[in-house]
């Protein structure tokens, strides 16, 4: 019988627990909640295992935030906690901690493709790096490198850094996003949060103060025709993600191809096959043509984060 893990991927709004088969990496017990239903993830995991005829005493989780050591505590989330506790606490023999968007990477190799939109550019180049971010509660970043016998996951945290402007218009957004803050980071405009703010900077640069909407309003509003400050604050927001994804590609070299994971993105399928995204992808001057073949897939499976974690515990069980 095929040996079962306990994976997690907790991330600023939501947990997602599941059992994965440690060979095949196939995921059953799936459950999503809401972090805030819970006071802590000990809580949350205490609520999912009970409901389990057996608990495995392996466990990987990975974390919406940078990991080091054994202590953990969200970017986006009043959660923390430390592995010799949980191990403790259910009689766990060992947990992996990994980043999130990490462990998204990881995940890559295994993702169908039906699970995969292409927009734009060609085939990947085989073993070529590969860039997966995406925007949620915050924005994600990851690379993954093979490194001749096995991928590799690259975490980082490129969603902190700085945002830029390409003409005055744009400037002007960032100044008001950046009122109160000493840094203004792209997290802050490419996320589930920053969506709505930008909404509320766009709003405030045409002498309006409208109430504020949450970040899947946006999302609704801009789809449609009604609501003309939506429509540009969402037009915005995927040509900064454009842009963003477009410098990291650069950065990381991802010829391997750029994946859009998160929360958002495959809510907005259409709108960032439409053009001005990719458009905004291949906008680096001397460097268009370098980007122009890399192929851009927004990522469809729900739980890809969970399959990479279960991968991640596998490589370190089999170095």
């Amino acid at each position: 019988m095929e040996a079962q893990i306990l994976v997690a991927d907790i991330g600023g709004t939501n947990a997602r627990f599941a059992l994965a088969g440690l060979d095949t990496l196939a995921l059953s017990e799936i459950r999503q909640v809401r972090c805030g239903e819970h006071p802590s993830l000990e809580a949350a995991l205490g609520d999912y295992l009970g409901g389990l005829s057996a608990t495995p005493d392996r466990a990987a989780i990975a974390v919406a935030g940078p990991v080091s050591g054994t202590e953990i505590s969200l970017t986006n989330s009043t959660w923390s906690f430390a592995t010799p506790e949980l191990c403790r606490r259910f009689g766990l023999k060992d947990v992996q901690l990994i980043n999130d968007f990490a462990a998204l990477a990881l995940s890559l190799p295994y993702l169908p493709a039906t699970d995969l939109h292409q927009i734009g550019g060609t085939a990947p180049v085989e073993h070529a790096a590969k860039l997966v971010l995406g925007p949620g509660t915050g924005l994600g970043v990851a690379g993954l490198a093979w490194s001749g016998g096995r991928w590799v996951a690259l975490p980082g945290e490129g969603g902190h850094m700085s945002l830029g402007a390409d003409d005055e218009r744009q400037l002007a957004l960032l100044e008001r996003l950046r009122k109160g803050r000493d840094h203004l980071s792209a997290e802050r405009a490419l996320s589930g949060p920053g969506l709505a703010e930008l909404y509320q900077a766009v709003a405030a640069s045409h002498g309006l103060n409208p109430d504020g909407l949450q970040p899947n309003d946006v999302i609704v509003r801009g789809l449609g025709s009604d609501d003309e400050i939506a429509v540009e604050a969402l037009e915005l927001f995927i040509d900064w993600l454009g842009r963003f994804a477009g410098d990291a590609a650069l950065l990381l070299g991802a010829r391997g191809g750029v994946y859009l994971g998160g929360g958002i993105a495959p809510k907005l399928v259409a709108k960032l096959s439409s053009g001005s995204f990719r458009r905004a992808f291949e906008d680096k001057g001397r460097m268009a043509a370098y980007l122009a073949p890399i192929a851009i897939y927004v990522i469809g499976a729900e739980f890809a984060t969970l399959t990479g974690a279960a991968a991640s515990l596998r490589a370190a069980a089999n170095p």
